[in-house]
């Protein structure tokens, strides 16, 4: 049951365009904004797929068969996660970039570098939680029924885009 709830969020997260980040240890990428807004749909992932809040998206919309309080509901509840969560995003951003420096420096004691590690990773903790709480707040506006019906159109979702990027690399 914790399986199935951890990956009908990690499919909200990614169809909520949201960024699904994994860094690596001595990495300089930096983990993409969301988009300021969820409806534009010539935006493109890093991968190249085209992006729409599957809630604005008339065919979501159509077989999986929510209403238009519903939709402005879900969209309500992103807008507030993005206000919330833009200055934690620029603050993790910012502390990354302190830690970062510090550790090129290759000066700093061990223990300031924990210290920064800790601000960073606790930030980073407060803006996973932002995320979490609001895909449950969208999970909860959905019936049972409406649920069972996103979690397919997100697996069928994502397998498209699996195909399509297995693909582009041949």
């Amino acid at each position: 049951m914790a399986r199935q709830i951890s990956r009908a969020l990690l499919v909200l997260m990614t169809a909520a365009g949201l960024p699904l980040t994994v860094e690596l240890a001595g990495s300089e990428q930096r983990p993409t904004q969301p988009p300021a807004q969820g409806d534009r749909k010539d935006e493109r992932s890093s991968s190249g797929h085209q992006r729409t809040a599957w809630w604005k998206d008339e065919k979501a919309r159509a077989e999986i068969g929510f209403t238009s309080d519903q939709a402005a509901e879900i969209d309500r509840i992103f807008k507030q996660y993005i206000e919330k969560a833009r200055p934690l995003r620029e603050e993790v951003n910012t502390l990354e970039k302190g830690l970062s420096e510090t550790m090129k420096a290759n000066t700093a004691d061990v223990s300031v570098v924990v210290q920064q590690v800790d601000r960073v990773e606790n930030k980073r903790a407060e803006l996973n939680k932002l995320r979490v709480v609001m895909l449950y707040r969208m999970h909860r506006v959905l019936t049972p029924e409406q649920n069972v019906r996103l979690q397919a159109y997100m697996d069928r979702r994502e397998a498209e885009r699996k195909k399509q990027d297995g693909d582009r690399r041949w």
